[in-house]
Order: structure tokens, then C-alpha cells, then sequence
């Protein structure tokens, strides 16, 4: 599976958006140019990933697509707070930052934090959905915006994740059908072959 990421910053939401090479190429070259050949998706639409609801340290910089000086900032407030409170809206955005930069080790390790430090949240559930999404993880990720549509903010953002989810599962079942029909059917000819 291969991912674009293309990040959007409206001051108030910060979200990135997986979607197809050629229209994050198009639309933004050099997020495109940051991302690695492996990282790439193709994709008729896209997900969605939030960053926290509570404004912090680094959240700012994530926002406006400064990864880096974001997860260092996020990291650094990290290490100095021990308040569950305070530590889940980091733990959020270092999650969408590393998704952002195709970290998908750190992107786990910080997806997973956030779901289950303190109280859960919609945004936690929301973007590790995303995260195994981009992993081929279909099933977790279902899993994981099930859970997140069970809260009642964010539900436009769940919902589209949700449906999008949903068709690459179908698309991919009547891929492994017309490929099981392929299957058969060169079955059938060998057989065919093999009786003349």
C-alpha cells in the first residue's frame, strides 16, 4: 500500500489528507517532494487525521506543516508534564505530525499513546484509524472509527473516514473475486491442457 499525505492548515483544525500521488504532486510539490517513494497511496479520495482540540505546545507549528520543529516541541513539553490532561493533546499531535512525515514506527508508538492515555476521544480513535489504515490494516481501522463514531464531535470528519474505509475494503473484495475468477478459469484450461 502506498500513501500521499498532504497537509492542509486551517488554523483551527490542522488536517492532512491522504490522497492520490498525481493530485498531491499537483497541488503541492514540495509536500509531495518530503514524502518517500514507499509512502504513496493510490487513492480516489482521502482520510482525515486531526490535530488536539486543546491548544499546546508545537500544535501551532504541525498545523502550518512544520513537522519537525512541532515534534520537538511536543516532544520537549512531553518529557516535562506527567499531567494525563496535558499529555494526550501532545500525544495526538505527535501522532498526525509522524503520519505527516512518514515515521509510522514513532506515528504508532504515539497513536497508540494517545488512545489509551486518559479519557479516550474521538480524535485519538480517529487518527490511529488512519495510522492502520496507511499500515494495511483495514480491519483495525474500521475497528478503531467504529469506536470513534460512538462520540459526538468530529462526526463529518469519522463518517468520510468511515465510508472511505468502508470502499476500499469493497474494492479490494471484488479484486480477490475477479482474480478468484482468473484463478478458475486457468484452472479449467490446464485441466483442458492436460486431457488432449
Amino acid at each position: 500500500m502506498k500513501t500521499a499525505i498532504k497537509s492542509f492548515s486551517p488554523a483551527v483544525l490542522g488536517m492532512l489528507m491522504i490522497m492520490p500521488v498525481s493530485q498531491a504532486s499537483a497541488t503541492d510539490a514540495t509536500a509531495s517532494s518530503r514524502l518517500t517513494a514507499s509512502s504513496r497511496l493510490t487513492a480516489s479520495s482521502g482520510l482525515k487525521v486531526k490535530t488536539s482540540v486543546a491548544e499546546v505546545i508545537g500544535v501551532r507549528e504541525i498545523e502550518s506543516g512544520k513537522f519537525e520543529q512541532g515534534i520537538r516541541k511536543s516532544k520537549a513539553a512531553l518529557a516535562k508534564t506527567s499531567n494525563v490532561s496535558l499529555r494526550k493533546p501532545l500525544l495526538d499531535n505527535l501522532c498526525v505530525a509522524h503520519l505527516a512525515t512518514n515515521d509510522m514506527v514513532q506515528a504508532n508508538q504515539y497513536c497508540q499513546a494517545a488512545v489509551t492515555t486518559g479519557k479516550t476521544s474521538v480524535v485519538s480513535y480517529n487518527n490511529r484509524a488512519v495510522m492502520h489504515y496507511v499500515l494495511g490494516n483495514l480491519e483495525a481501522s474500521l475497528e478503531d472509527l467504529d469506536a470513534a463514531s460512538s462520540f459526538r464531535r468530529f462526526q463529518n470528519m469519522v463518517a468520510g473516514n468511515l465510508k472511505f474505509v468502508n470502499q476500499q475494503i469493497v474494492n479490494q473484495q471484488n479484486i480477490l473475486s475477479n482474480n478468484d475468477g482468473l484463478m478458475i478459469e486457468e484452472d479449467l484450461s490446464l485441466i483442458a491442457n492436460t486431457d488432449r
